[in-house]
């Protein structure tokens, strides 16, 4: 069985002497700050994530989920990570083929599924895609039963930063009403939002800068106060781990699917 010995290697392992304190769970105010890194470890603040010491343990918090992700390419990495870490999971082949198009795995054995697909509009891209099943995230979500064995993923950020800010706080509201319709139709269903992370400076910095990801920052913050779902802070994080990339590296990955982790199991 493999064992995970460090971020690098894509482990949910925290040292030994990790401090002993409540669970971080879904429902958390978001905040900034909201913990601080050291050794490349995240340790988030009041309270804990959890570890995993083998994949058996990780098969078993996971056996029967149903993970839809839902958002733009910093969620992908979340889900290529998961994906290279648990060998169980077989991709069933769709029919687009660029780097945007849906990505679906399943484990027939765990009763366990798990897909990605990007948000709608607006969404850049150079590579050709169809829009033939093409849906917002307010949509995706409606499209949802919802149940215990249900978690829901999404983000959305970057490609709103050059448009008018009127159209990432409409689509935000969206959001949130239909998630206030998932909760009414199944309120076990777990929501876990993350936020932008923090990006290099090009040649777009007036209309990609970090400036507009910090006040989309605050608009999160606003909508999605009191909702009862859980935040993976990747603005924070990456502020803390002092990295500059548009897609934060593997050490920054693996602390946010870590604390992703702790809020499904």
């Amino acid at each position: 069985m493999e064992h995970f010995h460090g971020l690098y290697t894509g482990d949910f392992i925290l040292p030994d002497n990790t401090s002993i304190e409540e669970r971080c769970k879904i429902g958390l105010k978001l905040e900034y700050p909201s913990g601080y890194a050291m050794k490349n470890v995240w340790y988030p603040k009041g309270c804990s994530t959890l570890t995993y010491n083998s994949l058996e343990e990780l098969d078993k918090c996971l056996k029967g989920k149903f993970i839809h992700m839902l958002g733009d390419s910093t969620l992908k990495q979340w889900y290529e990570y998961m994906v290279g870490k648990i060998k169980a999971l077989e991709q069933f082949s769709l029919y687009e083929d660029s780097w945007a198009y849906q990505r679906f795995h399943l484990d027939i054995k765990q009763n366990m599924k798990m897909s990605w697909k990007r948000h709608t509009f607006p969404f850049l891209n150079v590579f050709y895609h169809s829009w033939k099943e093409e849906r917002t995230i307010t949509r995706e979500i409606d499209l949802i039963r919802g149940d215990k064995r249900t978690v829901i993923i999404l983000t959305v950020g970057i490609h709103f930063r050059a448009y008018p800010i009127y159209y990432f706080i409409k689509r935000l509201y969206n959001i949130r009403l239909a998630i206030e319709r998932l909760f009414l139709r199944s309120p076990e269903t777990k929501v876990i939002i993350k936020t932008e992370n923090t990006g290099e400076m090009k040649k777009e910095f007036e209309s990609m800068s970090d400036f507009h990801a910090y006040v989309h920052y605050f608009i999160i913050e606003i909508i999605f106060k009191d909702l009862g779902v859980g935040f993976v802070n990747g603005w924070d994080m990456t502020n803390a781990f002092d990295t500059n990339a548009r897609h934060p590296p593997e050490k920054v990955i693996a602390n946010e699917v870590r604390m992703l982790m702790t809020y499904i199991c």
